[in-house]
């Protein structure tokens, strides 16, 4: 009995000790704010398509700040395979940072878009169509920023990660222009 107090005690004194020595969380504040970009899609046929998507621009508002006497290091920002760093002469102090990125299509995977801008043969076409011509895809692709802030004694990193909108938008003339050419 007196042993296993004695281990509980040392555990408990282990566990105070470590949780007091312990490094000491950083409150450094970043954030992300991106565009959703618009992709125009020709009418297909009906049924469950994949949509390769085409090289995509993200415009990001970067929001970083450093507290506790450290100053902004560096910030990185990644999406896919792409990546941006910046150093910190390159990081706004009293604003958002802009940092504009391309995704390569290679790097984005294929969607699977169902009953959008689906092309309507002749002999439906009664009039105006009434099918959305916008469709928001949340979370498309993911972004992930880390901010490093660094002090006289410390340093300390900061991750952030955002999820990525794009907007699909139904382009009904190009189906309006192969049905006049023909």
């Amino acid at each position: 009995m007196i042993r296993t107090t004695t281990y509980l005690a040392a555990a408990v004194v282990l566990l105070i000790a470590t949780t007091a020595a312990g490094p000491v969380a950083a409150k450094d504040f970043l954030s992300i704010v991106a565009n959703a970009p618009a992709v125009p899609l020709e009418p297909r046929s009906p049924g469950r398509n994949f949509v390769r998507l085409p090289a995509l621009e993200y415009l990001f508002e970067i929001y970083a700040q450093c507290t506790d006497d450290r100053s902004p290091e560096s910030l990185s920002l990644n999406v896919a395979d792409t990546r941006k760093s910046l150093q910190a002469d390159n990081i706004a102090n009293d604003g958002p940072t802009g940092i504009s990125l391309t995704i390569p299509a290679n790097q984005i995977a294929p969607l699977v878009v169902e009953d959008f801008c689906i092309a309507v043969p002749e002999e439906n076409d009664d009039g105006p169509d009434e099918a959305p011509v916008q469709l928001n895809i949340p979370a498309a692709l993911s972004a992930q920023a880390s901010l490093l802030c660094v002090g006289a004694e410390d340093k300390a990193m900061t991750y952030v990660s955002k999820t990525l909108d794009v907007s699909l938008v139904c382009d009904r003339q190009a189906e309006d222009l192969e049905t006049a050419d023909e």
